[in-house]
């Protein structure tokens, strides 16, 4: 274990309210992936007063910070999608489910037209507006050019898709944002990551129709999401890695780790 990674931290905020893991017997999941459908969290609670689950909303921002003392950052920031109690013998625990988008009620668009000539970068701008979501980085391969115009209609994170497919270029949704970008470019800081600083156990070698990587556990590290770039060193293999997928899982006493599938 890395002597660097001490003291658990990891914090709950919503509605001016906060939940902190020292004081609050609380667990937590959070996915993340290269696509464009938002990811669904899950956090439990115990023990909270009734007062206090009346405060937690449905569709209510909710925020999530993790790491180790000294060194916290933002692993979640979506909007709560359903809140249930329920007891288990003594306990009466709260789960809380969030997904990683703004409005779930405007996903979908009956249809809109689009002028002929419109360049892809303008329907992905306006379609992320419809959700709400801030475009954190666009990077297109091509902003191809709909010269005989185009019509959005139906799920709009498929439209994004498809119009992000056209452009050669992926998407997906982190934190409340939408990234257009491939993975393996952008400016993302490179993480250092080996026995000394957080790997457990032996990375998993994987295939996946012609593309290479690793499944890769560590303590919780609240720097590694999607599209983010790990600098692997260990006894099987070393090199540069580009994160597509993965979870933050956290809890008082059990799980304190960041797994991710990382593609050469």
């Amino acid at each position: 274990m890395a002597s660097r990674n001490f003291g658990r931290v990891a914090e709950i905020m919503t509605a001016n309210m906060k939940f902190m893991l020292d004081k609050y017997t609380m667990e937590g999941s959070v996915p993340f992936d290269n696509d464009a459908l938002p990811n669904e969290s899950e956090l439990r609670l115990w023990n909270l007063a009734q007062t206090t689950i009346n405060n937690i909303k449905h569709n209510a921002v909710i925020m999530v910070n993790a790491g180790y003392s000294g060194d916290i950052g933002l692993i979640l920031h979506g909007r709560i999608s359903s809140v249930r109690t329920k007891w288990e013998g003594v306990d009466k625990i709260t789960t809380i489910n969030v997904l990683d988008s703004e409005d779930l009620s405007k996903r979908e668009v009956t249809e809109i037209a689009f002028a002929k000539g419109t360049l892809a970068s303008a329907i992905i701008k306006q379609m992320a507006g419809y959700i709400g979501l801030p475009v954190a980085q666009m990077t297109l391969n091509q902003d191809y050019r709909y010269q005989d115009g185009y019509t959005a209609k139906g799920k709009v994170t498929d439209i994004i898709t498809e119009v992000c497919k056209d452009c050669g270029t992926s998407c997906f949704i982190n934190q409340s944002k939408l990234y257009v970008r491939n993975l393996r470019s952008g400016a993302d800081g490179v993480f250092a990551l080996s026995p000394d600083t957080g790997l457990i156990g032996s990375p998993e070698y994987f295939e996946d129709n012609g593309i290479q990587g690793f499944k890769i556990q560590a303590q919780l590290q609240r720097r590694l999401t999607t599209a983010s770039v790990i600098n692997l060193t260990c006894r099987e293999w070393s090199g540069k890695l580009h994160v597509r997928s993965g979870s933050h899982r956290f809890s008082n006493t059990g799980d304190f780790i960041t797994e991710v599938e990382a593609i050469m």
